[in-house]
Parts: C-alpha cells; sequence; structure tokens
C-alpha cells in the first residue's frame, strides 16, 4: 500500500468523492427540477429522462475511473480520463439547469454535448487500456481473466448504447438529410421515425444491463476473488463468463434491430394473439443476472473477517439479488401474463388488458429500484469497499441503511404493483438515499490510501 500526496486533480479519492457528492445533491434537490416526479405510472417523463442522465453519466464516469486504476491501464490514459471528471460534472449540472428555459435550448444542447463526447472518449481509452493491460501484465491477467473479461465487454456495450443515443439525438434534432449515405439507409430500413424508435429502445435497454455487468465484473475484482481457492475460484470465473456471454448475446440483439430490420420476438408464447410471453432480449439480460448470481455463490468466500468491510460485501451483492427479485421475480411474472398486464395499455386482449395499470406500475417501479437506485448503490459500496476496506468502523452504519433499503424498496415495488401504492417503495429509496449520503460522508473522512487490487 502507498500513502501518496497528489493534486486535487489526479487524487483518486477526491475525485471519486466529489462525484459521489454531486449524485446525493441531486437526489437530494431532484424536486426542485420542474417535471421531476418520481413516482408516475408508466415510463420516464421527458423531463425525469433528462435528469436521470444527468445523475447516471456521472456515476458511469466514477465506475471508469475506479476500472482504469484498479486495470492499470497506461498513466497517461489514466490522467486524461481523470482530467474529464470535473468538467463532466459542471456539464451535468448545466445541462440540467438550461434544459427548461426556450431561450437556452441551443446552450443546453451543447453542453449535454460536450459532455457526452468527453463521456464517449473516456470509454474509448478505457476500452484501449484494457486492450493493453493483458500485454504490460500477463500474470494479473491470468489471475483475473473471467473479470477482465467481463468488465472489457460491459465497457464496450455501453460505449456503443451511448453512441445510438449520440445517433439519435441527432436524428431528432436534425434529421440525417445532411448525411445523405446515412439517410438513404434509414430510409431503406423503415424509414425515419421507426429507425430512431428502434435506436432509442436499443440504448436504454442495453445500457444499464451493460453498467450493471461491468459493475459486477469490477466488484469481483475489488473483493479479490482471483486469490480463492481454485474450486471457488472456478464458481465465480464461470458466473462471470455467463455474464460475459450474456452482454454479447444482449447487445448483437439489440444492434440488428436498431442498425437493421429485425424485430425482437417474445419466446414461450401464449394467450390471446401469443402476447404472453418472454421478450428475447429480455431473457439475453436476464442471463448477465444469473451469471452475477452464480458468482455470488464463491464471492462469499471472499468476505472480510471485519464487520464493516463484510457488510459492504453483503449489500453490493444484496443489489445484484434485489435486481434479479425485481426482474425475474415479479418482471417475467408478468410478462408471461399479459394478457391480463395488456402491455401498460388499456382495452381487451390482444391489444390491451384489464391490469394495465399494474403493468405501468412497474414500468416506474422497476425504474427507480432496479435501473436508478440500485446501480448507484452497487457501485457506491463497493467503491467504498477499496477505500474504506481498513477502516470498517465507517462502513457499518451505511450498510444497515442500504440492506434495509434493498429489502423494503423491493417490497414496496412488490405492493406498488399490486395495489398501486407506491408508499412503501419510497421509504425503501428513501432509505437507500440516506445510506448514500452517510456512505459519502464516511468515505470522506477515510485516509487517502491507494493499493493494488490485482
Amino acid at each position: 500500500m502507498t500513502l501518496e500526496r497528489k493534486s486535487f486533480l489526479f487524487d483518486l479519492k477526491t475525485n471519486i468523492a466529489a462525484i459521489m457528492i454531486y449524485i446525493v445533491f441531486m437526489l437530494l434537490i431532484s424536486p426542485l427540477f420542474p417535471g421531476v416526479t418520481w413516482f408516475n405510472l408508466g415510463d420516464f417523463t421527458l423531463d425525469v429522462v433528462n435528469y436521470y442522465h444527468g445523475v447516471m453519466i456521472p456515476l458511469t464516469l466514477m465506475i471508469i475511473i475506479v476500472t482504469a486504476k484498479i486495470f492499470k491501464i497506461p498513466e497517461k490514459l489514466y490522467k486524461f480520463i481523470v482530467l474529464t471528471n470535473y468538467p463532466v460534472l459542471i456539464l451535468s449540472f448545466i445541462g440540467l439547469v438550461l434544459f427548461y428555459p426556450s431561450w437556452a435550448v441551443l446552450a443546453d444542447e451543447g453542453a449535454q454535448t460536450l459532455r457526452d463526447v468527453l463521456m464517449v472518449l473516456d470509454a474509448l481509452l478505457l476500452i484501449i487500456g484494457l486492450l493493453i493491460f493483458p500485454f504490460k501484465n500477463k500474470n494479473e491477467f491470468r489471475n483475473v481473466f473471467a473479470g477482465y473479461l467481463l468488465v472489457i465487454i460491459a465497457a464496450v456495450s455501453a460505449t456503443i448504447a451511448a453512441v445510438m443515443g449520440m445517433v439519435y439525438e441527432y436524428g431528432n434534432l436534425f434529421t440525417y438529410s445532411s448525411i445523405p449515405f446515412f439517410n438513404s439507409y434509414v430510409n431503406s430500413i423503415g424509414g425515419i421515425s421507426t429507425f430512431l424508435g428502434n435506436l432509442i429502445t436499443s440504448h436504454s435497454h442495453q445500457m444499464l444491463p451493460a453498467v450493471m455487468g461491468g459493475i459486477v465484473g469490477l466488484t469481483a475484482v475489488l473483493f479479490g476473488y482471483h486469490k480463492l481457492g481454485s474450486r471457488y475460484k472456478m464458481i465465480v470465473s464461470l458466473g462471470l463468463l455467463v455474464s460475459f456471454i450474456g452482454i454479447i448475446s444482449m447487445s448483437y440483439l439489440y444492434w440488428i434491430s436498431s442498425f437493421g430490420t429485425y424485430v425482437i420476438p417474445a419466446i414461450f408464447t401464449s394467450g390471446p394473439a401469443g402476447m404472453n410471453g418472454l421478450a428475447l432480449d429480455d431473457s439475453q439480460t436476464g442471463i448477465v443476472g444469473i451469471g452475477a448470481l452464480i458468482a455470488i455463490i464463491g464471492l462469499i468466500k471472499t468476505f472480510d473477517t471485519q464487520k464493516g468491510s463484510k457488510l459492504a460485501q453483503i449489500t453490493s451483492i444484496g443489489t445484484w439479488i434485489g435486481a434479479m427479485a425485481a426482474m425475474v421475480g415479479i418482471g417475467y411474472v408478468m410478462e408471461f401474463n399479459e394478457a391480463y398486464y395488456g402491455f401498460g395499455s388499456p382495452g381487451t386482449p390482444p391489444n390491451g388488458g384489464p391490469g394495465y395499470q399494474y403493468d405501468m406500475a412497474f414500468t416506474n417501479g422497476h425504474l427507480l429500484y432496479t435501473f436508478f437506485m440500485l446501480v448507484i448503490v452497487a457501485a457506491f459500496f463497493a467503491i467504498a469497499y477499496y477505500f474504506a476496506k481498513n477502516d470498517e468502523k465507517k462502513l457499518r452504519v451505511p450498510t444497515y441503511f442500504a440492506i434495509a433499503g434493498i429489502v423494503i424498496g423491493f417490497e414496496g415495488l412488490l405492493v406498488y404493483v399490486m395495489t398501486l401504492s407506491w408508499i412503501v417503495e419510497a421509504i425503501g429509496l428513501w432509505l437507500l438515499f440516506i445510506s448514500m449520503a452517510y456512505l459519502t460522508w464516511s468515505i470522506m473522512g477515510t485516509k487517502n490510501i491507494e493499493y493494488d487490487v490485482i
């Protein structure tokens, strides 16, 4: 372990703490942004989507920075990524503030575009650094082979999803008429309206599973799975490779459905016009989660003997279980009963269903729980384990709130879907927020120690 004095711009803990503070602050003031209503039946509104990006993009950068550090990418690449941290935070905040005034439309688009370009550049530099890693660190590469594969494929998939989002935004604002060859291609696969609809669906459905897969791979490495005995290391590696395959399959489906004419089908169909059934893409994103659950069997053996560190590990892994419980335990069940839930549309099967409002409740509730708060908590506590491993008492109280929030949040999602009452889930999300705020304060009080994980 080494204790170094570094500049404000390059110090790892300072940069991570800044992102954590920003995210916690943005969550706290979310009601101040017009149109940002957390519980509202159905999909996120445009206002909420804009706010969501303003929070989740800095979170993704935090994951990129820590991944770059752990996997020892070349120093120049690492320093460039870290240098973009504060500009991304500032641009994200500006993008939220300027989103509303009509006179600031161009300034808002400029700020968000610059931020997105920086993020894609950071992701590409991370991928380049990860490609270099096996050649410069052969022994370490062999030790974390499965974790490395999952992290790099997740980085590639998330980058593709990010580019999809940028292509969508460009087409939505300007169309592709100024790019004749691409405009012609778009028209050949159904026209701009169809293309944009498919593209934004692929962007939103691919990005979060890719990021979550990357968190799983990074967490396994942070927990030291590569130091386990051969039997348990093999179990973790198997789980990580299953997730690796799931991300490849998922990414391929979204690619051919957005830049091609492939229509993603449902499998195991039944009911009126076959409306009951599991969407094929959901089955593939589920594989990513199944791999994570397999990995948990071995990762349990990495649990620290110190209470705080152990609880942080349990919290991190608990987010994976909570996500799968929501997506499979509730989501899959609903997909096999769409004759009742009606894909969130009123009417009679196959054009809707009597329980459409409960489908809308799930859409809203699982976006908030699974694809928002749990992702943040998963990243926060895995990274906190790195910083506070030798100051474990600082991790105890935040983990109590987080574990309670994971459990109550899931129960609340179930209640929301069954009764349309979101109060219990809101309590769970508040507990998760308190855990993140407390954890951020705790991290700021830890010693500034960096060490090699691999």
